[in-house]
């Protein structure tokens, strides 16, 4: 497929894709559009094990979403009467239950998805509103629930739609040292994170932080972003790309079934109750044990335990010697050189 704001390149296991919409990448519908295909591409790629997304200019991320396209939403959401559904509790009630139940049922049929996007499309000359919600929820979603491991390569200021995006990758790097902030500024117009912002930031950095970067719609300087866990880790321009890649490159080691199921237990377990989170656990660690992956890789190791740990003389070996066998058995690990290749089943 051919995209208009996206690039692509592939750089040993890593797909990384380049935003390209100047002059600062602002965020559009076009532009999401774009993002959800090419989701859907790599997720059927099993030669892919990790999906960076960064942007293509010098030093431009996403500066935030497109205001233009904002500046429609007062009228085209008036044109849906939508802005009186949402003053009158039942009505409102009544949109929030089948928004909620929409995407239960988009979540379980993919071929409703694509009929409810078709759909909101066809009316977006009319009235723009429903196609955004549902095109920014649903590459959203599909992004977190990706089966790989995702990154966000944050290489230039980041804000608004920007930073609400990047909340649903799964790691956030920042370049460090060239004065890039990131922050929520929707409050400073007179409207709210409405891209799962005010839902996402709660879960990611807790409820007061994110309180305080939505509603004083401040900047944070990378350090602080660090800091308070909006971001992974920060690095020097220099050698931001090549510290991005070492680290997609480690990550594209892990077995791929494991990776999905650890990301869809966390991601089902947090709206739920901890009693049903524990049962969801369960259940994607049965998955786990009903693979060949695990079966090997459990195979290789009790192999390993036998042949370098079961032989230490407890009675003569040091804390350090003790020590140092168990650091060098977890980086053996962590480098995956104990197992073959993972095939992901």
């Amino acid at each position: 497929m051919t995209y208009k704001y996206l690039k692509t390149r592939r750089e040993n296991h890593t797909l990384w894709a380049e935003i390209h919409n100047p002059p600062v990448n602002f965020m559009t519908m076009d532009l999401l559009e774009e993002l959800h295909a090419l989701v859907r591409e790599v997720r059927k790629d099993h030669t892919i094990k990790v999906f960076i997304l960064t942007g293509g200019r010098e030093d431009s991320y996403i500066m935030h979403f497109s205001i233009a396209e904002l500046k429609q939403l007062t009228s085209h959401l008036k044109r849906l009467l939508l802005h009186w559904i949402v003053r009158f509790r039942p009505t409102s009630a009544l949109l929030k239950y089948y928004m909620t139940f929409n995407n239960w049922l988009m979540d379980l049929f993919p071929w409703y998805e694509g009929l409810m996007l078709k759909q909101a499309k066809l009316i977006r000359p009319y009235s723009m509103g429903m196609f955004l919600w549902l095109q920014m929820q649903r590459v959203y979603f599909a992004i977190e629930r990706m089966n790989k491991i995702t990154i966000a390569a944050i290489n230039g200021a980041c804000n608004g739609g920007g930073t609400e995006l990047s909340a649903c990758f799964d790691f956030r790097f920042m370049v460090a040292d060239q004065g890039f902030t990131i922050g929520q500024p929707e409050v400073l117009v007179n409207i709210i994170p409405g891209g799962g912002g005010s839902q996402r930031l709660p879960r990611l950095i807790g409820r007061a932080k994110a309180l305080e970067l939505m509603i004083s719609g401040c900047q944070w300087a990378p350090q602080e972003a660090k800091q308070y866990g909006l971001v992974t880790d920060i690095f020097a321009k220099k050698d931001f790309l090549q510290r991005v890649q070492a680290f997609a490159d480690l990550m594209s080691k892990r077995p791929p079934v494991a990776v999905h199921a650890i990301k869809q237990a966390v991601l089902e377990g947090m709206s739920t109750s901890l009693r049903h989170g524990l049962s969801i656990e369960l259940e994607h660690s049965v998955r786990c044990f009903d693979t060949h992956d695990t079966a090997m890789a459990l195979e290789n190791y009790l192999r390993y335990i036998e042949e370098n740990i079961m032989t230490i003389d407890i009675d003569s070996a040091t804390t350090a010697e003790i020590v140092g066998v168990l650091h060098k058995t977890m980086d053996i690990m962590e480098q995956a050189k104990l197992f073959q290749r993972f095939e992901g089943k």
